[in-house]
């Protein structure tokens, strides 16, 4: 049986008891980058020294792959078997089904099965609560609703008895646009009345929930997300070497999963505007990083495009910032469903000039003709016209580069995330506003 300690700021690092217990909860069906802060408070030296933290999460195959790359086998996580009806989509995306899951949709099915699979998560989350017995439960959500079994975190910590609930919303809410939606609004209350704080990575996100949370008293905290500069694995020159990119050729980078939301259909167009204007486009390669569904319509549209030679699809790199390190110039062409991208701080990092789309939190992360350049999204011609700018100037590329980095040291290290958190965690416990 687990103690449930006592909060004792004076003995904290003295008595290890006298942590206070922290439960990270998330639910994401793959490892994607808004799974990078949980990982990181659950490894952070500065918060294990004063919290006993461990990390439960939505059980999956794809999900557990990604995490054990990143966490070490004797962390503190804990996997939750619930129902999802993520393992009902992909079982029905076969030949022959799709008429299957229409009819189901159209039926309201997975509707019904959404909320029977909450009701199960309700049921099993409550018995870990009362297992483990937080302190501050810290849920970790995609967006707003998002992930059925968070909502259900929120009702089991209510069930279980405990106090304090922080729920990280890492993208847009979405708004009563729709009748289903309409419909979820008593559960949205009462999320918001036993949500201690909804933290959002950017203030734009944070403007949009309090828009959809503005008939309900809530706190609402902004905290950009932080990452840690992993050390290099592989040389630039061996990663060069390996993808046979020799010298004299400019890259441009683009780290994302494919789906259509990530914008790769413009990014592709913009090269083929690029090359009938750039005499030196042989000269320049686009590489992609990442896995997903649009990968053969992507390949497709290259091929058409004519610039097929000048785009290099790798799929999924086990050392992805080795990559990241030989580009020139990253871009991220999304065209909606973002909040404050973890791949942009990560460039940042490594001293690279930005081109984003102005969605949601990018406009915050680069600065515009400082860090880099940010276009209007779903663009073709805004993007071509950046890429173009920053092509033809080595100069510009290079003191982009060092601003950015001297703004993600300043506002986005590791080191700024983590002390905000635990400042969090500190007021949580002692009663105060967070």
């Amino acid at each position: 049986m687990l103690t449930k300690p006592a909060y004792s700021p004076g003995a904290l690092g003295a008595v290890t008891v006298k942590r206070p217990r922290i439960l990270v909860y998330s639910d994401c069906s793959f490892f994607a980058g808004c799974e990078n802060m949980p990982v990181t408070l659950l490894g952070s030296p500065e918060i294990g020294r004063k919290f006993d933290v461990m990390f439960a999460y939505r059980y999956s195959p794809k999900y557990a792959d990604g995490l054990s790359s990143r966490v070490a086998p004797e962390a503190g996580t804990i996997p939750v078997r619930v129902f999802s009806t993520d393992g009902v989509l992909t079982a029905l995306d076969r030949p022959g089904l799709a008429i299957v899951s229409i009819i189901l949709r159209l039926t309201g099915f997975f509707t019904l099965l959404k909320y029977l699979f909450a009701l199960h998560a309700v049921a099993v989350l409550f018995f870990l609560f009362k297992k483990v017995r937080p302190d501050i439960l810290h849920i970790n959500n995609g967006g707003y609703p998002a992930a059925h079994t968070c909502i259900s975190a929120v009702f089991a910590a209510k069930l279980a008895g405990v106090q304090r609930v922080i729920f990280v919303v890492n993208s847009l809410p979405v708004p009563y646009s729709s009748f289903g939606r309409k419909l979820e609004k008593p559960i949205d209350g009462f999320v918001a009345r036993n949500v201690s704080v909804f933290v959002t990575g950017s203030e734009y996100s944070g403007t949009r929930i309090r828009e959809v949370f503005k008939s309900a008293a809530g706190s609402f905290l902004t905290i950009p997300n932080g990452i840690s500069v992993r050390p290099m694995k592989e040389s630039a020159e061996a990663v060069r070497e390996r993808l046979r990119i020799f010298e004299g050729i400019t890259v441009l980078g683009n780290v994302a999963i494919l789906e259509p939301r990530k914008g790769h259909k413009y990014l592709l167009e913009a090269m083929a505007i690029i090359r009938d204007k750039s005499p030196d486009f042989s000269k320049v390669l686009l590489v992609i990083e990442g896995v997903g569904s649009e990968r053969e319509r992507l390949e497709k549209l290259a091929a058409g495009l004519g610039i097929k030679e000048n785009v290099r699809f790798l799929g999924r790199e086990a050392n992805v910032f080795d990559i990241m390190r030989i580009f020139d110039v990253f871009i991220l062409s999304s065209i909606g469903y973002e909040d404050f991208p973890n791949v942009i701080l990560e460039a940042m990092s490594f001293g690279k000039p930005v081109i984003g789309t102005r969605i949601a939190g990018i406009p915050e992360q680069i600065l515009d003709g400082e860090t880099g350049l940010v276009v209007a999204p779903s663009d073709a011609g805004a993007l071509a016209g950046a890429i173009l700018r920053l092509l033809g100037d080595a100069a510009t590329r290079s003191e982009m580069g060092r601003k950015g980095r001297e703004r993600f040291e300043s506002r986005f290290s590791y080191e700024k995330a983590i002390g905000n958190y635990e400042a969090l965690y500190h007021r949580l416990m002692e009663g105060l506003p967070a």
